[in-house]
């Protein structure tokens, strides 16, 4: 069966089969079934290190003021704007079987590797096909109901007297909408589509958003609602052709965000809660300036930009697009780009004792620059399908050291004030970590 894996991997690999098709072979070994032959399987790929594990996070603690009543469970609390360093276990250092041979040890990397790809390759196909295939309705109504829309530039903050409804140019109706936020517990939920969502954070206690829209019917009803603990924008997508969100929100009034976009330039920036979700789909997304418990981020045939973001953990995702990060200080990470490059720039890892990252891209190339100090100790496995690895960072021990396949230490790792553990992996192009 193991054997089979590999095959279907290596087909994969070499562009012979797709990844929707890579998980129903995988499926049907499984099941006890067989690999059909698709011709010569394209030479096996160094294996890869086993990615570390990540475990969960230990939400915030919440104060009684901020606890959700209709909850089973206490939510967390707002993020600090400045979170105290993490308070997670120490790692210890790497066992290694001496009584074994090179080749042994090579073996159970190379089934590990094999093990670990299969879940990888079905969180793939379920994250393209959710994206893409998942939207396909709503993309198809937009795309054959209407032309691209305006333009829309973001203004200065508005005055705290809602204006009435009026016409924008380009036969989109303005609502400007002033709302205020009681204190405790709130969630925040806002959606648009075809237009730009733009949220940004500020100090106050009042929601102020300027609402820009064009209706398919006479009629259709848009509006900033607050039910109980929970504000949102309330409309039904299917009776507007452009929803577009300009708002300033309060920094740290809401301990749950979610946004999100399609067909849309998303823009999240100084926000603060113990929970943040964006996703957004044919579109730009930026997010900066975040202080959150838990971000998870999702976009798709956009740039992604995310940067100066802290958490205790974080899920990134792009598909079909380039995506940049920066400074992101987070104790336990996911960064993935499919098919579209990825770079990576941090100058310090400040927040946290030990950090958690599993970073990768598939078919493009993986570029980081880390940085070197005397109290940051790393231990990195590094991997790259079909590609080679160039791994520049200085006072490192080389565990394995090949073209295609890394695992380095830093010499003084264990007694290092903050330690990295981090798993690369790419395909089909370089990894460079500097």
């Amino acid at each position: 069966m193991q054997n089979e894996k590999m095959m279907v991997l290596k087909m994969l690999e070499s562009g012979k089969i797709t990844t929707e098709e890579a998980a129903r072979l995988l499926q049907s070994v499984e099941a006890g079934g067989a690999v059909p032959s698709t011709g010569t399987v394209a030479p096996s790929a160094p294996p890869a290190p086993a990615p570390y594990s990540t475990p969960a996070p230990t939400p915030y603690s919440v104060p009684p003021s901020q606890q959700n009543p209709n909850s089973a469970k206490s939510p967390v609390s707002p993020a600090p704007s400045a979170p105290p360093p993490s308070s997670s276990a120490h790692y210890g250092g790497q066992n290694r079987a001496d009584s074994h041979s090179l080749l042994d040890d090579m073996g159970r990397r190379f089934e590990t590797f094999a093990k670990d790809w299969e879940p990888r390759l079905k969180k793939a196909t379920a994250t393209v096909a959710e994206k893409i295939v998942g939207g396909v309705d709503r993309l198809s109504k937009s795309f054959s109901e209407h032309s691209p829309p305006p333009q829309h530039t973001y203004g200065t903050p508005y005055p705290h007297a809602p204006k009435p409804s009026s016409v924008a140019p380009g036969g989109l109706t303005e609502k400007n909408i002033e709302m205020q936020v009681d204190p405790g517990y709130n969630e925040l939920n806002l959606s648009g589509q075809n237009g730009d969502v733009r949220i940004k954070g500020y100090n106050s206690d009042k929601i102020t958003a300027r609402i820009s829209y064009k209706a398919k019917r006479a009629g259709a009803h848009i509006e900033l609602m607050k039910l109980g603990n929970k504000y949102y924008l309330k409309y039904e997508p299917d009776d507007f052709e452009i929803v577009m969100i300009d708002a300033y929100v309060p920094e740290h009034a809401f301990s749950v965000i979610r946004l999100d976009g399609i067909n849309a330039q998303l823009d999240c920036s100084t926000m603060a809660a113990a929970e943040i979700a964006v996703s957004n789909a044919n579109g730009n997304t930026r997010l900066a300036g975040l202080a959150a418990g838990n971000l998870k981020a999702d976009s798709s045939n956009g740039r992604f930009i995310v940067s100066n973001i802290t958490a205790d953990s974080a899920v990134l995702e792009n598909v079909n697009g380039v995506m940049e990060a920066d400074e992101l200080d987070v104790s336990k990470l996911n960064l993935t780009n499919y098919n579209g490059p990825l770079s990576l720039l941090m100058s310090n890892f400040a927040r946290h004792e030990d950090y958690l990252w599993n970073v990768e891209t598939g078919n493009a190339k993986l570029n980081m620059n880390l940085p070197t100090l005397p109290d940051l100790g790393y231990h990195i496995k590094a991997h790259a399908a079909m590609s080679e690895i160039r791994l520049g960072l200085t006072g490192l021990q080389f565990l394995i050291h090949e073209p295609s396949l890394v695992e380095a230490r830093s010499v003084h790792f264990d007694k290092a004030m903050r330690r990295v553990k981090m798993a690369v992996e790419t395909s089909n192009a370089p990894l460079v970590i500097n």
